[in-house]
């Protein structure tokens, strides 16, 4: 059992992420490999393995390299509760050699290492390269269809948590996760993780608290002195869960376009990509400044992008409730 001492701030920085790259991670996990993954990770797998691209094969096999689990320098540690997959992969894409070293030889050493790892130790950078490029292909290939669904099942769980919270407190809350997580009321979080025995301090930092949607039968902690400590969690089964692996792979429709219109989707898109002038907004789109101009008016007036003078420049940028429109309506897929 690992014991995690909560002291006031960390009580008060404990958070809810959603992470993109959890997902494709303990999506691929394969069951002969890993155990924590139920009946969702292995039905959306059958559903869409055969369309997994070839990209993806060193993701996936570092992924499923040891059933200890995987590197920490996968699971990224960043400030923002809002993550794109994009983000993730720029926070791996900058890990140092020497965190990539010290990951792996978490897992033995000489021979004990597993090939997959003992390469990726030995590729430094382009390795790294070449597993994100891999998550990314896979994702797109594999996951986009289904993550607004999923990821509305999440914040469903999320919303349900904080209530508990609200009403009964985040001990009460923590308590309810899952049976091997036990709060306990001198402010400790007692996780049951097979063998593993200790304390731990969080610091001050908090906990991120991160559920999955294809975790069903366990829970995952990664706790280090130098990073947020975080826990990995299965949502409560909701009453209409999504039926991960069965959205359309094919070339769909594009929601955001039957919202908003085909040439306001392609202005909020390339909003998101980074702030703009209306001039550079224009060259992104091809048309000319008074037509981006408009489209820009109107979407600003539905509050999806915000507008800021910048001297003799007016600048655009996302707003939140822009953020999450495109979140829940990703690009469509290309033809296969």
């Amino acid at each position: 059992m690992i014991a995690l001492r909560f002291g006031v701030a960390d009580l008060a920085r404990t958070r809810f992420v959603i992470s993109p790259f959890d997902h494709l991670m303990a999506g691929s996990a394969r069951l002969g490999v890993h155990q924590g993954s139920g009946s969702r990770s292995e039905r959306w797998w059958r559903d869409v393995r055969r369309h997994v691209p070839h990209r993806a094969v060193r993701f996936l096999e570092v992924v499923n390299a040891s059933p200890i689990g995987v590197p920490d320098f996968l699971v990224a540690d960043l400030d923002a509760v809002r993550r794109q997959l994009t983000d993730e992969l720029d926070a791996l894409l900058s890990v140092p050699q020497q965190a990539v070293e010290e990951g792996v030889a978490m897992f033995g050493s000489g021979p004990e290492v597993p090939a997959a790892l003992a390469r990726l130790r030995e590729d430094g950078s382009r390795g790294l390269r070449e597993v994100s490029d891999g998550a990314w292909a896979l994702f797109r290939a594999c996951l986009a269809p289904d993550w607004p669904d999923i990821r509305r099942a999440l914040e469903a769980d999320i919303a349900v948590r904080a209530r508990t919270a609200a009403r009964s407190g985040i001990g009460e809350m923590l308590d309810s996760l899952h049976p091997k997580a036990v709060w306990r009321d001198e402010g400790v979080l007692e996780c049951t993780l097979g063998d593993l025995e200790g304390s731990f301090e969080l610091g001050g930092r908090g906990l991120e608290l991160r559920p999955n949607y294809f975790v069903q039968r366990s829970i995952s902690l990664l706790a280090g002195p130098d990073r947020q400590s975080l826990l990995l969690h299965p949502i409560a089964a909701p009453a209409a869960a999504p039926i991960a692996g069965t959205s359309a792979r094919t070339p769909a429709a594009d929601g955001l376009a039957a919202v908003l219109g085909a040439a306001r989707a392609r202005v909020l898109r390339a909003v998101a990509g980074s702030d703009c002038s209306t001039t550079e907004l224009a060259q992104r789109l091809g048309v000319t400044p008074p037509s981006a101009s408009a489209h820009a008016a109107a979407l600003r007036t539905a509050g999806l992008i915000a507008t800021r003078r910048e001297g003799r420049q007016v600048r655009h940028t996302l707003t939140d409730v822009g953020h999450d429109l495109l979140r829940d309506n990703p690009p469509p897929l290309p033809p296969v």
